[in-house]
């Protein structure tokens, strides 16, 4: 049978330019990220809650090789169902929305130090990761994970405010020390490119915008700053020094979404930010976490009646 030259072209398109598609979305990294949820884990009007969080995960996960979801602080304390319970419900919904690294914000050691390594220990599914914040001169936390994307390395490092001194109870951090943030910084962005030979630095920081975009100007190589603390909403992100900085407001109003081509030899990194209303014209909310927060919330309540008769 004859072919056409008008198919046979169709043809040459087709074999040239498949093999490259395939090889882009090999090379292609989406991060997901939010920040200063507060305890925000149940859906509400203008607020995705983890049950929105879990779909969207799972949506770009079915389109995309290889998606991230961050967390950047003061998330598991904050509302009645999550403080009635110490902050395990925010990690079981957490465990179930697919997280896979968090920072610590000055609000998550709401519940004593020892808490947050207890829910660590015991029921966070995902890493926790401070790089200044110690205890007896030894780091509380892993200060860095590293995670491989097809042939890729990325490493993420996080940052603790030292407003956390003051901005909870000095019980609840009593024998903790907080380092300086930019020698913190400095260290983790080198060893991160020089001795682990990542392709993409990113550093997770509670720290607030004033001083990720100080780290930016002052710190190399760090390519992606997903920042929290100061409540900022960053539609497109904030480029500083060649770092981008992202944040994605507060109480889970939005999901940040970075996409990152690490096919250029340099990654290249774009961002923007999902509204509970666009969430609701591309997914449902994830059921499974619906019933769980149901369970908690009657937990809470059987709590407090057993209290207070």
């Amino acid at each position: 049978m004859k072919i056409s030259k008008r198919v046979q072209a169709l043809l040459v398109l087709i074999v040239f330019i498949w093999p490259v598609q395939a090889v882009q979305a090999h090379e292609r990294l989406i991060i997901l990220h939010t920040n200063d949820l507060h305890g925000r884990i149940e859906t509400g009007e203008n607020r995705l809650g983890m049950p929105y969080i879990a779909a969207l995960n799972k949506y770009y996960g079915s389109r995309h090789e290889h998606v991230l979801l961050l967390d950047a602080g003061d998330t598991i304390h904050g509302r009645p169902i999550t403080d009635g319970l110490k902050g395990k419900s925010a990690v079981a919904s957490m465990n179930a929305a697919g997280y896979e690294v968090m920072v610590p914000g000055n609000h998550d050691f709401n519940f004593g130090w020892e808490r947050l390594l207890e829910l660590e220990a015991d029921f966070m599914q995902f890493s926790l990761v401070a790089a200044n914040v110690f205890n007896n001169g030894e780091l509380l936390f892993d200060p860095y994970v590293i995670k491989t994307i097809g042939d890729f390395r990325v490493g993420i490092f996080g940052l603790v405010t030292p407003e956390t001194l003051y901005s909870t109870h000095p019980k609840n951090i009593e024998g903790i020390r907080f380092g300086e943030v930019l020698q913190a910084a400095e260290k983790y962005s080198t060893l991160l490119r020089e001795e682990y030979k990542t392709d993409l630095v990113v550093a997770l920081g509670h720290i607030g915008i004033s001083d990720s975009e100080k780290i930016a100007r002052q710190v190399e190589g760090i390519h992606l700053f997903v920042d929290g603390h100061s409540h900022t909403m960053l539609k497109q992100g904030r480029k500083v020094c060649g770092t981008l900085i992202v944040q994605a407001h507060e109480y889970g109003n939005y999901l940040g979404k970075v996409e990152i081509d690490l096919s250029k030899g340099k990654p290249v990194i774009e961002a923007k930010l999902i509204s509970a209303d666009e969430a609701l014209g591309l997914v449902e909310p994830d059921a499974r976490i619906q019933e769980m927060l149901e369970e908690f919330r009657a937990e809470v309540s059987r709590m407090i009646l057993e209290n207070h008769p």
